[in-house]
């Protein structure tokens, strides 16, 4: 059995012009959009806030922004000009504290924070209302834990199990795990229950380059597997699939499954296809090469007399054409946004998709390619704007109609 060593490094993925090939589903109809500053803050020495790194969530009414820095332990509620109502939060254990905070969810009385131990439940003035401790460590799926990133209205909640790269792959000699479940997890009398919600395809997820007894694991730069989103507000996971026997190349299929299993909206759409080039191969490969070559600086021989560009070359997964979507967002306004990769000049390319809706044409959407979109209401996109000194600040974008 091989001894495996996770090498926390990342792949730098450069990527070039490709070919453009046709769809035979046709190119999706579509209203298109630009965006225009509007609310903008943070960043300032001598203002209000100085963020790292953070992230952004919206109320559906646009009124209150909530800025989450899981380094810092702290979420912050905002108006949009930038003035300050809420500073919750730090690190610790006690009522109100945080363990390294990575996820916020919002309704009508109040919020939710997730961090690494438990749920936290604010009032809207800021109040502690009740914390629920994750489901116990005995709860697991095949002998590996259960993430559970969302806690829902009944108690319930769901999850993934959290299974090492090793074991997906089959490197221990097992077959490699290809499927995983989104699950529901919830009590019952004196026992905890597992009920499948979605079988998400996992295949292509990770690359495993072999030195010597170890591995190094990534992510796979031109996955095909399944997005998958958590909807806390609906009790759902939403699955964007971009492979399987019935999609062509381009196509996208966006599937909402219920807590309870049961398929509740689906919308298939047809993007052009971009080939994926032998120029943006080489550029992936040389990214490895130098990370697999600093750990044959650090330990001499591990490569096994094998040149960093094979060993790279053989683990690297390369479909024909890149897979279409390169971030998918669910938003405030009950919508989907998907990015493409294509490109506008200096403008990212964006599609906005309502939920629930299986006829009316998504809205084309371009922002600039240093805003980070997390939220969107009806009237703006929210998220996170980089300046060239990599300072963060928290910024809402008008979408205006283009002419």
């Amino acid at each position: 059995m091989p001894q495996l060593r996770i090498i926390p490094l990342a792949v730098a993925v450069l990527v070039g012009c490709g070919d453009h090939h046709g769809s035979e589903s046709g190119f999706v109809a579509e209203e298109q959009w630009i965006s225009e500053s509007a609310y903008e803050f943070g960043g300032a020495l001598d203002g209000d806030a100085l963020f790292g790194r953070i992230h952004v969530r919206v109320a559906a009414d646009g009124q209150r922004v909530f800025v989450l820095e899981p380094f810092e332990s702290r979420v912050s509620v905002w108006t949009p000009a930038g003035r300050r109502l809420l500073d919750l939060g730090g690190t610790g254990q006690g009522p109100g504290d945080f363990m390294f905070p990575y996820r916020i969810d919002m309704d009508e009385s109040g919020f939710l924070v997730r961090d690494q131990q438990r749920f936290s439940y604010f009032s809207h003035e800021g109040k502690l209302l009740r914390t629920v401790p994750n489901p116990p460590a005995s709860v697991g799926y095949q002998g590996f834990p259960i993430t559970t990133d969302v806690l829902l209205a009944d108690g319930s909640f769901l999850g993934i199990p959290n299974i090492p790269a090793s074991v997906r792959l089959g490197l221990w000699g097992d077959d490699p795990m290809n499927a995983l479940p989104v699950l529901r997890i919830h009590e019952s009398g004196q026992q905890w229950l597992l009920e499948e919600v979605y079988t998400r395809n996992v295949r292509n997820l990770t690359l495993a380059v072999p030195l010597g007894d170890g591995y190094y694991f990534a992510a796979q730069p031109y996955s095909d597997a399944d997005w998958h989103l958590l909807d806390r507000e609906t009790g759902s996971v939403v699955v964007a699939r971009l492979t399987g026997d019935d999609l062509q190349a381009g196509e996208v299929e966006l599937i909402e499954a219920s807590a309870s299993g049961e398929t509740v909206w689906r919308r298939r759409l047809g993007f052009r296809p971009i080939r994926l080039g032998e120029v943006m191969v080489d550029n992936t490969i040389d990214g490895l090469i130098k990370a697999v070559n600093r750990e044959e600086e650090i330990t001499p021989g591990i490569l096994g007399g094998r040149s960093a560009r094979d060993l790279a070359r053989e683990a690297l997964y390369v479909p024909e054409y890149l897979p279409s979507l390169a971030k998918f967002v669910l938003t405030s306004s009950g919508e989907a946004w998907l990015q493409t990769r294509e490109r506008s000049d200096s403008l990212s390319v964006w599609y906005s998709i309502k939920r629930g809706n299986e006829d009316s044409p998504p809205r084309r959407v371009l922002l600039p390619n240093r805003f980070a979109l997390t939220d969107a209401t009806a009237t703006h996109v929210w998220g996170v704007l980089e300046d060239e000194l990599g300072t963060n600040y928290v910024a809402g974008r008008r979408l205006v109609p283009s002419s």
